[in-house]
């Protein structure tokens, strides 16, 4: 849902005083409001409507065996300090409530303008490198990633492009060498290949933006809602959306990254990711009537009715906290994860006061700044 701030109606000089940001926001709370009502109405008005369009693709949720379940996330965040940019990534893999495994990166990297064309492809890079280690360690079990297959296709995809370009010439960037490692052995291991391939891993984007439906069905919800949302408004608790493919339409090549040392053939491996995610299907279930539905995304072995049941029921059962709209696994690893920056503000904040020993405060004020509050 989409809302902006009122602007004033007169020629009146507008109050620049402390007070003005708060104020404008209090007097945009109505405005917003008043938006939502709008949308919430129509979805309640229109839903009967909306449910018999969408009748043929809803089902009853089959059951089947809970499994135990494995989530993996991960971040990335950067400090720069003094002409030096920290840089951190992370992931991490919960299973049943325990840590299980965790891997942090601590690298000095170029400047931070060019930093997240780098870290989100490396940070997917990690985190599939680390689901593959788990996968490798247990025959059972189902793993969700944190966020869409898609999504971390585009990542790795940009990642891929910008090593290209930075190793045309005999002299890469020297800041490549801490991660060369890290990307040489994902695509040696055939990590990616392996998760897309090995049936047991879903994911689920706790954001989904994908509104494919709503242009097909409700075009007069368009820009306010997403799938996720009309489908939450058309579900009953206990039912699930019928899946469809995750890439709708004909995409000659979805990896669209190019020949570099780090990747090696590319054009087989071109074929085997292409492939996988030609096998992966969305749906959307809603567990229960006191929470949203939730898009799933997950290969073509999990669609059948047994296996499904046996997802469906997994997802289920590690709902376990009312006020958390996700698998607790899934909401561990994540937590995790969101300490990364508070770790690296800390390095950070920690060097500087070591600085501060050795140099005038006036120096290490001059070329770090001084103290002031945190960007939130």
């Amino acid at each position: 849902m989409t809302a902006t701030f009122p602007t004033p109606s007169d020629e009146r000089a507008p109050d620049l005083g402390t007070a003005a940001l708060p104020a404008a926001v209090l007097s945009s709370i109505q405005a917003c409001a008043e938006a939502c009502r709008g949308t919430l109405r129509r979805l309640d008005d229109e839903r009967d409507r909306l449910r018999a369009a969408l009748d043929r693709r809803i089902r009853k949720a089959p059951d089947g065996p809970a499994r135990r379940l494995c989530a993996v996330d991960g971040a990335h965040a950067t400090v720069p300090a003094a002409g030096a940019t920290f840089a951190a990534i992370a992931a991490a893999a919960v299973e049943e409530a325990a840590l299980t495994d965790q891997e942090v990166l601590v690298q000095l990297l170029p400047p931070v303008e060019e930093l997240e064309g780098l870290l989100g492809g490396l940070r997917c890079v990690l985190e599939l490198r680390l689901l593959a280690r788990r996968i490798r360690a247990t025959s059972s079990g189902l793993f969700v990633l944190d966020g869409s297959f898609y999504s971390m296709l585009l990542e790795i995809n940009r990642l891929l492009v910008r090593i290209a370009q930075d190793h045309r010439g005999p002299r890469p960037p020297a800041w490549w060498d801490a991660f060369r490692p890290l990307v040489e052995g994902f695509f040696r291991d055939e990590d990616w290949r392996l998760v897309l391939e090995c049936r047991r891993v879903v994911a689920h984007p706790k954001s989904a933006t994908a509104a494919d439906d709503v242009l097909t069905l409700a075009p007069e919800l368009s820009g306010t809602v997403t799938d996720r949302t009309l489908w939450t408004s058309v579900l009953n608790a206990g039912e699930y959306a019928l899946p469809t493919p995750l890439i709708r339409k004909d995409r000659p090549h979805l990896l669209t990254g190019y020949r570099s040392p780090a990747v090696g053939d590319f054009r087989a491996l071109r074929s085997a990711i292409e492939q996988g995610y030609g096998q992966l299907y969305v749906l959307y279930y809603r567990p229960d009537a006191f929470g949203p539905a939730y898009r799933l995304e997950l290969p073509a072995a999990l669609i059948a009715r047994e296996p499904l049941g046996a997802v469906l029921a997994t997802f289920r059962g590690a709902l376990r906290v009312s006020s958390v709209q996700e698998p607790l696994p899934q909401f561990l690893a994540d937590a995790i994860c969101r300490q990364l920056g508070h770790a690296l503000a800390a390095t950070a904040e920690g060097a500087r006061t070591t600085l501060q020993q050795e140099f005038e405060l006036p120096l290490v004020q001059r070329y770090l700044g001084p103290y002031r509050t945190p960007r939130g």
